[in-house]
């Protein structure tokens, strides 16, 4: 084993407990799934991000290890480990106080009370009164037709899906990107904001978009 991935393993270890990764070969692994009869395969993956991104994690007695390869499982509300290699199991994170990504703009993840609970939040905007953030969630669509001789591949897809919130304390109030709800967000600054978004190509319905935009709202 070379030194980076044995050094790579020790902080894995640290991270996720030592003696407790292991995983009873019977069960099935993190974002593992049952095909439909009616489907050939699955297309997309149940995690954030289609491949384990590089991000610097914070644990929850100060410590912060940096370039670990990192997934979110999202129907779990899970921070996963992944090594390389097809006998490296996903090993799931303990405590953790915050992600965030190895980029040049990097993408923050934390938790926050959501509805009673704790839930995985990708942080948007943050100032002292209030927190601007995205909630991701994947379902799976299967295939309604029956299959035949006659019909092409019939695929069971992860569709991802994004919230934008206000929280408050424990006040939460659902953020809309579409025009009228820009308008809202923006007040008299809506023309401006209209034209830094057209100039600059953005959609405020991707998250890293919606960042600049209320990054330009909030220093003019």
């Amino acid at each position: 084993m070379g030194i980076k991935k044995s050094l790579l393993l020790t902080i894995v270890m640290v991270m996720c407990g030592s003696l407790t990764y292991g995983q009873d070969v019977n069960q099935p692994l993190p974002g593992s799934f049952t095909l439909n009869p009616k489907s050939d395969g699955i297309k997309g993956s149940p995690y954030l991000f289609e491949t384990p991104q590089l991000g610097m994690i914070s644990l929850g007695d100060g410590k912060i290890y940096e370039d670990i390869p990192f997934n979110i499982l999202l129907e779990n509300n899970e921070v996963f480990i992944h090594m390389s290699g097809e006998n490296n199991p996903p090993l799931a994170v303990k405590k953790w106080e915050w992600i965030k990504t190895s980029e040049e703009n990097p993408r923050v993840f934390r938790k926050e009370v959501f509805e009673a609970r704790p839930r995985i939040f990708e942080i948007i905007f943050e100032n002292d009164t209030e927190k601007i953030v995205a909630l991701h969630s994947k379902r799976l669509i299967k295939p309604t037709g029956q299959k035949d001789g006659y019909s092409g591949p019939q695929y069971e897809t992860y569709v991802h899906n994004i919230n934008f919130y206000r929280l408050k304390g424990l006040q939460a109030e659902e953020i809309k990107t579409n025009n009228s709800g820009l308008k809202e967000i923006s007040g008299d600054q809506y023309t401006s904001l209209k034209k830094f978004m057209k100039e600059e190509k953005l959609n405020s319905d991707q998250p890293q978009d919606l960042k600049l935009v209320f990054e330009f709202l909030n220093k003019n």
